[in-house]
């Protein structure tokens, strides 16, 4: 079946791509791996492999070269694969609608899918004219032409009488073909031309200038290879996406003495870019960030710190101790815990008195004026203290402060100063949370340029604020400081005695969404789904989830951990796999229960197979006493005697972030169920995928889908086995396509489902999942 394919670099690195496919050095071919060797290990970043022809245009930092200045490390490149059988088109009769299809000119023409009339089906494609303009034209990309090679397009054609133009088929930079002679009936066109790329541009334009309300209408368009047009065929072209990623480095060698120069590449996937970037913070810390602070101080530095570091990347300076009032008191960093999830520890704050001791404060950069919200962690059991303060450097404390502070009943309260003017306001009657009950609360304010002040504590926002008018200025703050306040000229003190630490800050008119940092900092476990929706989004990455689950994850399983990994531990507790697409920049989660029971997407016999068939029946899946450990909670081992008894004892464990000992318990289980005696397997099924009746299933299969081997030789241990795709190997040539699929058996996935014929008998032939 003819097939070719399309190898596109994205220059500009803002999705627009270029073909470059006619540089491709057909003799070495394209090579992608994707996926893994078994069920046993872990996916690895996706690769693709292949040489191009160099006239300069891949030479990094040539300046004389097509692509300069583009040519860099990291650029997206892509490789897609069309296949036909005499139409090469995509969309040639409009059945289900214009796709591909574009408007080109000065003046566009509308184009819409129309059932008014049609020469093949149901529909047709309408192209409604503009007036005058350069160019009209109707068009679409056509991949897969051979150089050289004679091609010829042709269409159908409905010319209302009245006026409308005559149309031309034609191809961009090349020519057109006889304009159409006959209106209101369809009339077919052709044009022939020699391929000079390996795609080509096909249009449909006007033979004279048209005016608003002319219309053709087009139908049964066909590209094929020949001199002349066939019978058409309404068998489209299709295009299967092979592989998506970034070229590490764009080299170049000569070959045959240096008449010959090359650029041998080697990119890969999404998957090598996670893993490369820096770790991750804790949840907490990452979602703190995401709502992009002006300042943030997690106060997370270890014992003896004098200063707390801002992590926001805005560069503020470092929140300092300093004394607040009269003498004594401490702030000791690294001698408390903050949020059981953040993983860091926190500062104490312990004053010698109400009125004596010490604070931290920093003064912040960048513009003064405008709303603001100002939040922290805290724990503390002391009430009538105040722990946030936002104030005015140049003035002093006695000049202008806003400080947030707990009342006598435990209650959050605001005290505004302005010279000598004080007004206090206390939140219990529109949040009466207590916050000093020794336990960890979040605490964050929204203050207007009016006056206003929102609270938002832990999970609630207010939905009332009270107003302090005049006396707030939010235009003159200008310091941060955290551990209590004084007033200079009355000496009144409230310094806060407690746990505190991540101070946020950020000149911004409306309350920011905390529910994820709340989420990510009460110690509450969440579902492996969740955890990776989270994760795409605070990466900025684009997530696709396959299957469900409602299996829970720690609540802390990211800081210091690389991006990859930290998708790794998700896949890991689920039991299931994370990857990167091959189509967009994307990463999949499958969720295990996405492999429970999957029929097969395609049936091959052994006479389909390419290379020689080979069972496998090692023992390198045996897994017959696993322990698996989890952080915090206790190790789990299963075992099988009689396996053990067999074959030794052959460890299966892992470490992973349950969130539960019944969890890991249960995992260890499944490995048990799967490892202490497998069967026999076939670990490799290779074909000669384009020249199969059933290449464009091929083509769709990906990782985890099921192929069916029938009429397996004698003396296979069966003769029809199912098996699961762990990953492949391909090589893309325009005379073949080769795959070699990894694969490993999919009956240990045949589970128990109720109500579902052949899967409903519990203990008869099925088992329960994981």
């Amino acid at each position: 079946m003819p097939h070719a394919p399309i190898v596109e670099v994205d220059w500009p690195n803002n999705d627009t791509w270029t073909d470059v496919t006619r540089y491709v050095r057909d003799e070495s071919g394209i090579r992608i791996s994707r996926g893994r060797g078994d069920e046993q290990d872990e996916i690895q970043p996706g690769t693709m492999s292949l040489t191009l022809h160099n006239d300069g245009r891949f030479t990094p930092g040539l300046a004389s070269g097509a692509y300069y200045p583009n040519v860099r490390k990291g650029r997206p490149i892509r490789c897609r694969l069309i296949r036909w059988t005499t139409n090469m088109l995509t969309n040639s009769s409009f059945e289900t609608d214009t796709a591909g299809w574009s408007a080109a000119g000065t003046v566009l023409p509308a184009l819409t899918r129309s059932t008014t009339r049609a020469q093949s089906g149901a529909a047709s494609l309408l192209v409604a004219w503009g007036t005058g303009g350069t160019g009209p034209a109707a068009r679409i990309i056509v991949y897969g032409f051979e150089i050289g090679e004679v091609y010829t397009v042709s269409a159908y054609v409905y010319v209302p009488s009245g006026g409308s133009p005559a149309v031309r088929l034609g191809v961009v930079g090349l020519s057109t073909g006889t304009a159409s002679s006959t209106t209101n009936a369809f009339q077919r066109i052709s044009y022939t031309f020699t391929a000079t790329d390996t795609w080509h541009v096909v249009q449909v334009t006007p033979n004279t200038a048209p005016t608003s309300g002319h219309q053709v209408w087009v139908d049964a368009v066909q590209v094929e290879r020949g001199s002349g047009a066939t019978t058409y065929s309404g068998s489209d072209a299709t295009i299967s996406a092979r592989f998506l990623g970034r070229v590490g480095e764009w080299p170049v060698q000569w070959a045959d003495g240096p008449g010959l120069a090359l650029s041998s590449i080697t990119a890969t996937d999404l998957f090598r870019r996670l893993g490369g970037l820096a770790p991750m913070r804790s949840l907490l810390e990452e979602e703190m960030l995401y709502l992009q602070p002006d300042a943030y101080y997690t106060l997370g530095e270890q014992s003896g710190a004098t200063s707390g570091g801002d992590t926001s990347g805005k560069g503020q300076r470092s929140m300092a101790i300093y004394q607040i009032a009269g003498a004594g008191g401490s702030v000791g960093f690294g001698t408390a815990d903050g949020p059981g999830t953040d993983d860091l520890p926190a500062p104490t704050f312990a004053p010698f008195s109400s009125s004596q001791g010490k604070g931290i404060r920093a003064n912040l950069d960048g513009p003064t004026a405008g709303a603001f919200v100002m939040g922290c962690w805290l724990s503390t059991s002391t009430v009538g203290r105040d722990f946030l303060v936002i104030q005015t450097r140049a003035g002093g404390p006695a000049g202008v402060s806003l400080s947030a502070g707990i009342e006598g009943d435990g209650t959050l309260r605001l005290t505004s100063v302005r010279a000598g003017d004080y007004l206090v306001g206390g939140f219990n009657a529109i949040l009466g949370t207590p916050l000093a009950d020794g336990k960890n609360h979040f605490v964050a304010l929204l203050i207007s340029a009016s006056g206003n002040a929102t609270p938002r504590i832990d999970d609630t926002t207010a939905g009332l604020s009270l107003s302090y008018g005049s006396t707030i200025r939010t235009d003159l703050y200008d310091r941060l400081a955290a551990g209590g306040f004084r007033d200079a000229g009355s000496g009144f003190a409230s310094l806060f005695d407690g746990v505190l630490s991540h101070v946020w800050f950020k000149r911004v008119a409306s309350m920011p969404a905390w529910a994820d940092v709340w989420s990510a900092g009460n110690g509450l476990t969440e579902s492996t789904t969740a955890r990776f929706a989270r994760l795409c989004r605070l990466l900025g990455l684009t997530g696709t989830t396959l299957g469900s689950s409602s299996t829970q994850i720690d609540p802390q399983a990211a800081g210091g951990k690389a991006p990859l990994q930290a998708l790794r531990d998700v896949a890991g507790v689920e039991a299931g796999l994370v990857y990167a697409s091959r189509s967009a920049a994307e990463v999949v989660l499958e969720c295990r229960a996405w492999r429970y029971n999957k029929v097969p997407s395609i049936s091959l016999t052994a006479s389909d197979i390419w290379d020689d068939l080979q069972w496998s029946d090692d023992d390198q899946p045996l897994a017959n006493d696993v322990t698996n450990r989890r952080d915090g909670g206790a190790d789990q081992r299963v075992t099988d005697a009689v396996s053990i008894a067999e074959y030794g004892a052959c460890d299966g464990g892992s470490s992973q972030p349950w969130a539960s000992d019944d969890d890991a318990l249960a995992d260890a289980q499944w490995r048990v169920y799967k490892g202490a005696d497998p069967p026999p397997r076939i670990t490799q099924v290779t074909l000669a995928a384009s020249i199969l009746s059933s290449y464009a299933t091929v083509l769709g299969l990906d990782l985890s889908d099921v192929v069916r081997l029938t009429g397996l030789p004698s003396p296979s241990p069966v003769s029809t086995m199912d098996l699961h795709i762990e990953g492949y190997d391909e090589t893309i040539s325009l005379t073949l396509h080769m795959i070699s699929f990894n694969t490993s058996p999919a009956a240990p996935n045949r589970v128990w489902l109720l109500g579902t014929a052949g899967f409903g008998e519990l203990g008869t032939n099925t088992r329960l999942a994981l």
